[in-house]
């Protein structure tokens, strides 16, 4: 009989009790701490500290609320759309000490380092820093990796340690940008692998940390529609997921020449709201040297990273989008004459408008709200609107969806005979199998 080597062996060969009576028999073997064995992979030891030994800090950040210093940040956006002009918008202010837009604090004084694979230095990062008003005195661009081989690429997995070492030479260090993080991550990584880009990213952020410099991450937006803004972000969620905020530079669905920055995830701040900012060109050298920069807008935006990637995505289809059938919502609701605001509201909500996209359809057809008399309530007209308020109750005849809908506390009237069908707007029609518009 072989000797037992655990408890089930025990059990099996000489019954519960005997089992038992040998456990309990055995003597204590005291862990001994400095024995290789059973310490981890490769004898590794866990690295602790007591809750209680941690002094509580504050975050310290480049952006308040928005990027933080000893953190990394990611940007996504479609090419073309200015994410790499907002890193340098962010370096220039940086190296200036400028002011964030919005009035949502300054930047702390300091250097920038920039790896750029996709831009050339001279020809469009150089013009671009000088555009935006950067001092470039204070920006240093990394351009490859001298070895025993001769120049080559950089690679995060490989280079960190290059990396550190500069940002230490340099001194004083507050921001670095890698654009795209994912052409820096070397060959052998796969961008979609998830362990494979959290296994190269947590030594980034290590880094990031003990350096208190602020990482920058300029990723593209992947090719395809339908998904929220959180899933709009190239390679796998190990991306996002090591990042401490994320945003993503969209067009305005409302303002084919304006861009939107919008967040879309912040661990350390509340989300808060997006920014709007257009592309200007100035002469930046001569002969006529033209290069690009960011002009922020003067107030921030309400609309969402998924709101606004869904009205990009419906336009790109071709499909009516949220907003049209909002603003063909209020020209029929208003065709009669003018509508107590409440009523608009309550009927909207009952044909699923959000209310972000109702505010922005009444800009767009710059419908007035006026007072219904001395102690009245308000109401809402189309600009040209000249008509007399309708007494309380009244319907138009006009067939509008006014006929077809009560306020939640009146009663519904009976069901309208076949002849007294209503002649309800096409894009409001509903097939009654699908419940989809009809065509």
């Amino acid at each position: 009989m072989s000797k037992p080597q655990d408890w089930n062996d025990m059990q099996r060969q000489l019954g519960t009790d005997a089992a038992r009576r040998q456990w309990d028999a055995a003597p204590l073997v005291p862990f001994d701490s400095n024995r290789g064995g059973g310490t981890g992979e490769a004898g590794g030891r866990l690295i602790a500290r007591r809750a209680s030994d941690i002094a509580i800090v504050p975050v310290d950040w480049l952006w308040p609320g928005r990027v933080a210093i000893g953190k990394l940040t990611l940007i996504a956006g479609e090419p073309g759309l200015g994410k790499s002009q907002v890193s340098l918008a962010m370096a220039a202010a940086v190296t200036t000490g400028g002011e964030w837009p919005c009035n949502e604090g300054r930047a702390p004084l300091g250097n920038v380092i920039i790896l750029a694979a996709e831009d050339g230095a001279a020809d469009t990062v150089v013009p671009r820093l000088e555009a935006a008003g950067a001092d470039r005195q204070r920006v240093h661009i990394v351009s490859a990796v001298r070895d025993d081989a001769g120049h080559r690429a950089f690679n995060l997995a490989a280079d960190l340690e290059l990396l550190e070492q500069k940002i230490c030479e340099v001194g004083n260090v507050r921001m670095v940008v890698i654009d795209p993080i994912s052409s820096y991550l070397g060959a052998r990584i796969d961008s979609h692998n998830n362990t494979a880009v959290r296994g190269t990213l947590e030594p980034v952020c290590e880094m990031a940390d003990r350096r208190h410099v602020a990482v920058v991450g300029i990723t593209h937006q992947p090719k395809g529609t339908g998904t929220a803004a959180m899933h709009r972000f190239i390679g796998s969620i190990g991306f996002v997921a090591a990042a401490r905020a994320a945003y993503m530079v969209t067009r305005d669905p409302d303002d084919e020449n304006r861009r939107l920055f919008l967040p879309v995830k912040n661990n350390l701040a509340p989300l808060g709201q997006g920014l709007a900012f257009r592309l200007e060109q100035r002469i930046v050298a001569e002969p006529g040297i033209v290069a690009s920069w960011v002009v922020w807008d003067a107030v921030p935006v309400t609309i969402s990273a998924d709101e606004a990637l869904s009205a990009t995505d419906v336009a790109r289809e071709g499909a009516a989008s949220p907003r049209t059938e909002a603003e063909e919502y209020l020209r029929d609701k208003l065709s009669a004459g003018r509508v107590p605001v409440e009523e608009v509201n309550e009927h909207a909500r009952a044909l699923s408008i959000a209310p972000r996209t109702l505010a922005r359809a009444r800009k767009a057809l710059r419908i007035r709200a006026v007072k219904d008399g001395f102690g009245g309530g308000w109401l809402l007209a189309m600009p040209d609107e000249e008509c007399q308020v309708l007494p309380k109750g009244a319907t138009s005849g006009s067939g509008s969806l006014r006929q077809s809908w009560q306020p939640s506390d009146t009663a519904p009237p009976a069901p309208p005979g076949e002849a007294d069908m209503l002649d309800i707007p096409a894009f409001l029609r509903r097939s009654a199998a699908g419940g989809s518009p009809v065509a």
